[in-house]
């Protein structure tokens, strides 16, 4: 009995953790060609990436879809690099929640506004595609990290 007990305790042991899921790679891949495409300025992509109605928020307050996407269109706003890392997936009912960590070297106006920021992005599946509709960011201060 004690053999048959450690048997199965090594087997579950030895069991992996579940695969992600279709879903959960799919909205992985989209955070980091979201990423690609902030550094690219690539709007089109970005215009289909937040649904319509999208809010987002930060410290200085919640923003809408156009005015997010003219700070991105102004030439004095410069994304050098983004690297994401710790990105969760949680679904719940019919959105998924995306939580990570992005460390970017950024500026605006010649004003070095990089740092390490946590996200928090919702999803909704639109038209057979999954759209932000809502996002935050929070910057983790050096004490922090």
């Amino acid at each position: 009995m004690k053999r048959l007990l450690g048997l199965i305790v090594l087997a579950l042991a030895a069991t992996p953790a579940p695969a992600q899921t279709r879903a959960e790679a799919e909205l992985i891949k989209l955070e980091q060609d979201y990423a690609r495409a902030l550094i690219a300025k690539d709007m089109t992509f970005l215009r289909a990436f937040y649904a319509p109605d999208w809010r987002g928020g930060n410290w200085l307050g919640f923003t809408s879809k156009s005015a997010l996407l003219r700070k991105i269109q102004d030439r004095r706003y410069l994304v050098r690099s983004m690297k994401l890392r710790d990105i969760r997936v949680k679904f719940a009912g019919p959105v998924a929640i995306v939580q990570g960590v992005d460390e970017e070297v950024t500026s605006m106006s010649g004003r070095d506004t990089s740092g390490i920021w946590l996200f928090t992005d919702v999803f909704a599946r639109r038209g057979g595609r999954w759209v932000a509709i809502a996002s935050q960011t929070t910057k983790l201060e050096p004490a922090s990290r």
